[in-house]
């Protein structure tokens, strides 16, 4: 079940609940109105019957439905038990009174069944099922047609245009009941379309929600901010991006001696550590490469100091990394992990890539690939972080990298798919 069917189905509970407490309470009334009013004994007998046996059946309905369980169930035995009782009640009455024989049927057009139907209808509604409120409404137009049908059929029926003649005698205003038939009709389509609003609504709700929650997943807050501001940032589009590439060295021959749960356990932690650094410098999560992690600076949204806030995640993440490794010893563990970190900017292409079942947000282009390469570098050259010269001349333009440490120069590399070396620097 969705979160939108989990709120829904709430909402819903609650509803019903209250629905059938209205029943209740209108039973109740109805029985204690025919007690303390002239009514034929055997008129009240018959709604004290019907009464008493609906009352029952919406308490154990209540019972039912308690923990959220058979709610349609519910919903469609409360719904016949209203079209029963809108059809009970006039035809209680006008059993009592002697039936058509002795009472002209224009009476029934006098009862009080718009004043029951329409709280009916509208009770129903508490649901946030649009069928109900139609269903109520559809069966009360069925029986206010059908009683039109008899009076205007009737040969004593007296049609008049006199408004007190309408309200105390036999005669009638058609149009003055007929009134009734378009009004409540309207109400129910108001309240059935004002439940199909609500459940969208609450779907969209969660959807957006969810949304959110996995855009937290790749960015940061600040980014994230930034993101629902400008509607078309996903576009795809070329610019200048930093890209960072971090990974355990000998990961895949230590994950060999721990079981699948142990090795989950550990990425996860491990990358949850490092995910807090990342997001603390404002980076981008373009994806988890099984113990490797993919981050850019300047996706969606360039900064200005894109390459310092790379560098301060960096040495972020190695600060993480000896917690992680004090951490292990805590628990016994008798291995260090070592990472290497791998930097570059260059022009790149960024957007939503895949199909139209499944896209991905990523960031594609030879800048990605020698970052890569140049983080398998790391362990050759026996350092944990490495950057290239595209990189570290970006980062001597800016103004505000008094706080870096000192950058030392390792000198010109060979990267596999380049020609000419490239000069490597590491902190």
């Amino acid at each position: 079940m969705s979160k939108s069917e989990i709120l829904l189905n709430a909402k819903e509970t609650k509803g019903l609940k209250i629905t059938y407490g209205f029943r209740i309470l209108l039973l109740v009334a109805s029985v204690t109105g025919h007690l303390f009013s002239n009514h034929s004994l055997g008129e009240v007998i018959r709604v004290s019957i019907v009464s008493g046996f609906f009352t029952l059946g919406s308490i154990y309905m209540l019972y039912l439905i308690r923990n959220g369980n058979n709610l349609k169930l519910a919903g469609y035995l409360g719904l016949s038990a209203d079209v029963f009782v809108m059809c009970f009640m006039p035809y209680n009455w006008y059993l009592s009174v002697g039936f058509i024989e002795n009472v002209p049927p224009s009476f029934l057009l006098k009862t009080s069944l718009p004043a029951i139907a329409m709280p009916l209808i509208t009770i129903s509604s508490l649901a946030f099922r649009p069928l109900y409120p139609i269903i109520l409404t559809l069966a009360f137009d069925c029986i206010w047609i059908f009683f039109m049908y008899l009076v205007l059929n009737d040969p004593r029926t007296i049609i008049t245009k006199d408004f007190v003649e309408n309200m105390f005698s036999a005669a009638i205003i058609p149009s003055f009941y007929f009134m009734y038939l378009i009004t409540i009709t309207s109400v129910g389509g108001m309240l059935a379309l004002l439940c199909h609003s609500y459940r969208k609504s609450i779907h969209d709700a969660v959807v957006l929600e969810v949304q959110n929650t996995q855009l937290e997943r790749y960015f940061s807050p600040v980014v994230l901010s930034q993101i629902k501001e400008v509607e078309s940032i996903f576009q795809a589009k070329k610019s200048k991006v930093v890209v960072l590439f971090s990974d355990i060295r000998n990961f895949t021959a230590m994950s060999e001696s721990q079981s699948p749960e142990e090795v989950v356990k550990f990425l996860r932690d491990y990358h949850s550590r490092m995910v807090q650094v990342i997001y603390k410098y404002g980076g981008t999560i373009d994806k988890f490469i099984g113990d490797g992690i993919m981050v850019t600076f300047g996706t969606p949204v360039p900064q200005a100091d894109d390459c310092l806030r790379a560098v301060s995640c960096a040495l972020g993440m190695r600060e993480a990394l000896v917690q992680f490794n004090m951490d292990l010893e805590k628990t016994d563990k008798d291995s260090m992990i070592h990472q290497g970190i791998g930097i570059h900017i260059g022009d790149a292409i960024s957007g939503n890539i895949g199909s139209e079942n499944r896209l991905e947000y990523t960031v594609i282009g030879d800048t990605v690939n020698l970052a890569s390469r140049i983080e398998s570098k790391c362990k050759e050259l026996g350092r944990d972080i490495l950057f290239s010269n595209s990189f570290y001349k970006e980062l001597n333009l800016l103004q505000n990298k008094t706080d870096l440490p000192n950058i030392q120069e390792i000198g010109n590399i060979s990267i596999r798919g380049k020609v000419e070396p490239v000069t490597l620097y590491s902190i």
